[in-house]
């Protein structure tokens, strides 16, 4: 059996409608039954329907009138009421594989049935309209049952299921009409739904656009304020030849981080920089300078010591300055770390001769 008959049967659930009967019977009359082929011989096909039902070799009637294509000479198509088991063989539409002519029959059946029922409820629903039509002749108002059929045979014809009336009845009538409403309420709800959804995302687009821009700005502040050369560094071949020396684990995480879809977190992507600065930036080769070092230097550098001979003495000296004197030719710094030997009032003193 091919998809599309595999799928039409599936859908089948209960009685059919005398659309999906004819449609079903179309299947297995217009291409897909023929002959039982004689023994050794080929089996005989009419031309499979294309997708709009139509088949290659003409209507049914014509395939009826002719030999069956693809068949033996002189074969002959068997009218419907004298088809069995034993002399038809129902094709698929692929003409290799067969369907259980039990299955035939059984959509034969369902196809005559709602033929049946159709045909009853548009009888049914004529005499209705006789009836509102001579009431309208002899002057009389139309029953709700009138105005009920009108409106019933306007919802057939638009393409309304007539099983929703059940046996046109008063009662059914009106049930089939609430039934028919109601899904055309549902439908309308549905539409409107669809409709206000699409509004509601155009008129939130511009805001969903910015809450992006935002969290994208936020992202990438965090990344450039620990590292401002983040750009350099990513697209250094420094950097790609470390992540490259990892383990393989490793080395797809990080990579995964910087990926424009899946990438990482602001964190993350700090962190594995900060990673990869400890691993590759080379260390001072200086010691770094004890301040209280170099505070002791800059104290003594001005402290002078006690004479010990003429030449020590203020005016003695080569540049002939005193204590204090140096300290005035010092700088900022080096005069900050000159006064931390001295007393509050040695500094006020100092300050006085200064001015």
């Amino acid at each position: 059996m091919t998809t599309s008959n595999e799928s039409f049967y599936s859908t089948i659930d209960g009685a059919l409608t005398p659309e999906q009967a004819a449609q079903a019977l179309a299947l297995a009359e217009s291409g897909d039954t023929g002959d039982k082929p004689e023994t050794g011989g080929a089996p005989a096909t009419t031309a499979a329907p294309d997708d709009k039902g139509a088949t290659e070799a003409g209507t049914t009637s014509e395939q009826q009138a002719a030999p069956a294509a693809g068949g033996t000479d002189g074969a002959k198509v068997v009218s419907e009421a004298e088809q069995t088991a034993d002399n038809t063989v129902v094709l698929a539409r692929d003409g290799k594989h067969t369907i259980s002519f039990d299955e035939v029959l059984k959509i034969r059946k369902q196809r005559d049935e709602a033929q049946a029922t159709a045909d009853n409820a548009q009888q049914q629903l004529a005499a209705l309209q006789a009836e509102a039509q001579a009431r309208a002749d002899a002057g009389q108002a139309p029953t709700k049952t009138d105005t009920m059929a009108a409106e019933v045979q306007a919802a057939i014809e638009a393409g309304a299921d007539a099983d929703l009336f059940g046996d046109f009845s008063e009662a059914g009538l009106r049930d089939g009409l609430l039934k028919l409403h109601q899904q055309s309420r549902e439908q309308l709800r549905n539409e409107l739904r669809a409709e206000l959804q699409q509004e509601l995302k155009k008129e939130l687009q511009p805001l969903r656009e910015q809450q992006s821009k935002s969290s994208s700005d936020a992202h990438l502040d965090a990344i450039y304020t620990a590292h401002p050369n983040a750009d350099s560094i990513v697209e250094s071949a420094e950097f790609k030849a470390w992540v490259d020396s990892q383990p393989s684990v490793v080395r797809n995480a990080y990579w995964g981080l910087f990926d424009p879809k899946t990438g990482g977190t602001s964190a993350e992507i700090v962190e594995v920089f900060d990673a990869y600065k400890a691993a590759t930036e080379k260390p001072s080769s200086q010691p770094a300078a004890d301040p209280k070092a170099a505070a002791k230097a800059a104290t003594e550098a001005v402290r002078a010591g006690p004479p010990s001979s003429l030449s020590s003495i203020p005016g003695g000296r080569v540049d002939g300055l005193s204590p204090d004197e140096r300290m005035a030719e010092l700088s900022g710094v080096d005069l900050h770390y000159a006064m931390e030997g001295k007393t509050p009032e040695q500094i006020t003193a100092w300050l006085n001769k200064q001015m």
